[in-house]
């Protein structure tokens, strides 16, 4: 079910922690994810869908970064962000 509503933004606690990170060594690409989650607030569904053990979740790109999350259309519209992390390495855990 799609909405024309912005969804609420929410972090996982593993997004949140390499954000904090991030945030150390470049606060210009912490402020570009920021902008890029919430421009995806509008619409999160025209996305690009993964799969494999990412299956149901997708992405968004920032640079380097990818960002993984899923969409709660159940109750509160919702993006739950679950991974941020380098193209090299984000796919290799869950």
């Amino acid at each position: 079910m799609k909405r024309n509503l912005d969804y609420e933004i929410n972090y996982s606690e593993k997004a949140s922690k390499v954000l904090k990170k991030l945030v150390k060594k470049d606060k210009l690409l912490v402020k570009n994810i920021f902008n890029v989650v919430k421009e995806i607030s509008h619409n999160p569904h025209d996305c690009e869908n993964l799969k494999g053990k990412f299956e149901g979740a997708k992405k968004i790109r920032k640079g380097n970064y990818r960002i993984i999350f899923d969409i709660d259309d159940e109750t509160t519209p919702r993006i739950n962000v679950l991974k941020i992390g380098k193209r090299s390495n984000i796919y290799k855990k869950h």
